[in-house]
């Protein structure tokens, strides 16, 4: 199902931008925590705060961290494997309980140091189309059109 036409989102003391609400589950414990999350086409993974790794179950250190370089320096990233679950936006700007796409089983970094949750290329924008219309604050995504095959083709 496409988001067309979603608003930008304000948060306060950030310029507006796009935002999603998206539901992160732990497939193996299913806590889940709800939060808006920035489209950032800059980042080349989804990244969240390393605390919410924690609220969901996920023993952070688990797993070896590595080292990688963010807006404010470098840090620390767990890679866990989750499910995130992009929520419908309600018109007053609030989540829906209608779930749009599912990334399943997707290696999510956890960030030391992260406040933001980002939806970035690896496993979100890289899966759609994202058109962001800046004058009117306004974007859309939806999946790529499959290409026919020839034998798909009508005459």
């Amino acid at each position: 199902m496409p988001i067309k036409d979603y608003r930008f989102t304000s948060l306060p003391n950030a310029p507006a931008r796009p935002m999603l609400w998206v539901r992160v589950v732990n497939p193996d414990t299913n806590l889940a925590i709800i939060a808006l999350a920035i489209v950032d086409t800059g980042a080349d993974d989804c990244a969240f705060p390393a605390d919410v790794a924690i609220k969901l179950g996920h023993k952070l250190d688990s797993v070896a961290a590595r080292k990688t370089n963010t807006a404010g320096g470098q840090t620390k990233v767990y890679a866990h494997t989750s499910r995130v679950d992009i929520l419908e936006t309600l018109p007053d700007g609030m989540f829906g309980n209608k779930v749009l796409y599912t990334i399943r089983d997707a290696p999510i970094d956890f960030v030391e140091g992260c406040s933001a949750f980002l939806l970035g290329r690896g496993q979100f924008l890289n899966k759609f189309v994202l058109t962001v219309d800046g004058p009117r604050q306004r974007f859309s995504i939806r999946r790529p059109q499959r290409k026919r095959s020839k034998r798909q083709t009508a005459y």
